[in-house]
Order: structure tokens, then sequence, then C-alpha cells
């Protein structure tokens, strides 16, 4: 007959075994997710703006998404949208971008806005649609 103590090790390892994938399999979803084109064309168009690196100072990093929130983070091979944290030398905010992909041109950025937590009222439009007029957020010009 088991003890119940070796019983209590037992459970105790396989929930930490279970934890543990569990936390390895999501880290391995948000980095597959990050290495594709649409995440690196929103990451590169951030960097690459000069008034939102004025505001979030360099380096700009990703602090990471909720992969659980379908709302606001999800991608259907065709249409992306993702809300990211990220983080500069002088502030943190929010990057939202939208992205759509076509057999001719690949994945292209539709709209990336950008929420700083010092201005949690005002996002900053870096990327606009084309078809889009204006609207009732800021716009950062380069």
């Amino acid at each position: 007959m088991i003890s119940n103590k070796t019983l209590a090790k037992i459970a105790v390892y396989v929930s930490v075994a279970g934890i543990s994938s569990v936390m390895y399999m999501r880290w391995k979803i948000e980095e597959r997710i990050r290495n594709t084109d649409y995440f690196r064309l929103a990451f590169s168009a951030l960097r690459g703006h000069r008034g939102a690196v004025n505001l979030l100072g360099e380096p700009i990093k990703d602090m990471g998404f909720d992969i659980s929130d379908s709302k606001h983070n999800q991608c259907d091979g065709q249409t992306a949208q993702f809300e990211v944290a990220v983080k500069g030398s002088k502030n943190r905010g929010t990057l939202y971008f939208w992205a759509t992909r076509t057999n001719e041109t690949g994945w292209l950025l539709d709209r990336l806005e950008l929420e700083i937590k010092a201005e949690p009222d005002k996002r900053f439009i870096l990327k606009k649609p084309i078809n889009e007029s204006s609207s009732s957020t800021a716009s950062l010009q380069e």
C-alpha cells in the first residue's frame, strides 16, 4: 500500500510537470506568432516611425500579448488583429495593428495605432487605411 505522503509527492510532481508543459506550449505559440510576417511588419513600422520612437524612446520592446483574448488578438490566415504591450526607454504603451493577406502581395499592414500609458485617452494613428477619412483619434506625423 502506498502512503499518503508518497501520493502527495506524486501529485505535486505531476502538477508541476503539467503547469510547466502548459507554460511551455503557451510560450511556443507566442513565439511562433512573433515570428510571423504580419507581426514583424507591425514592429518594423513602429520602430521606423520617428514620432512613435520619440514618444516611447529606444529601444522599443514587445512586452507580450494575451493569446486567450480572441477579441483583440486573432489571425485566420487572411486577416490578423493584435493588441501588444510595448515598452521604450521613456514610456510604455499598447500597439494595435490590423493586417490582411493577399496571394499576390502577402501580408500588408492595414492600420497601426499606438496608445501611451501617460495618455490613455488618446490613440496615435501611425498608419491608417487608405480609404478611411478623419476620425476622433490623433494622428502622429513622421
